[in-house]
């Protein structure tokens, strides 16, 4: 909430929120701080709807909080050419842990970057990257996108509650 804060104090066009946004208490909170929507991508990895295989659909399901880390390690291995100050945020893995501070050394071993392709490839997860936001602790369970979407719409009886008597 911070740079959400920051952020609608500095412009004056409609925002959308990001980020940790997995249930209708999160939606509610960011509308509440004067969010126009949310974008909330990691809530829907659970989804039944999902792209993702099974196995790595089970491994966000199994994940907490705490299961995600934040750096440049997956990118730098797909030599994606983002600027080195954004960094993108996965579940952490030993692939992650391995090279996470050699990002320069990885840059250059092709070895590393066949294997992280192997074992996309093969779905072997403790070295290929599954994306997913600090929300992922929330996603518990296998639904459908529309489930996902009407308990988002619980937004709305939330934040009724802070509405003015007859408002």
């Amino acid at each position: 909430l911070p740079l959400l804060q920051s952020v609608l104090d500095a412009v004056r066009v409609p925002v959308l929120a990001a980020g940790g946004i997995a249930t209708a208490r999160g939606l509610a909170a960011v509308l509440a701080a004067g969010a126009e929507g949310a974008w909330a991508g990691t809530a829907f990895m659970g989804c039944a709807e999902t792209v993702l295989s099974g196995t790595a659909a089970a491994r966000v399901l199994a994940a907490k909080e705490t299961d995600t880390a934040y750096g440049r390690v997956f990118d730098v291995a797909q030599r994606l050419d983002w600027p080195p100050e954004y960094g993108g945020r996965a579940l952490r893995n030993a692939f992650f842990d391995r090279w996470t501070g050699h990002e320069d050394e990885l840059a250059a071993d092709e070895e590393a970057r066949a294997r992280l392709e192997a074992a996309r490839a093969e779905g072997d997860f403790d070295t290929a990257y599954i994306y997913a936001g600090e929300a992922v602790g929330m996603v518990r369970e296998q639904r459908t996108a529309a489930d996902v979407v009407a308990g988002f719409a619980e937004a709305a009886g939330l934040l009724r509650r802070f509405a003015p008597p007859g408002g």
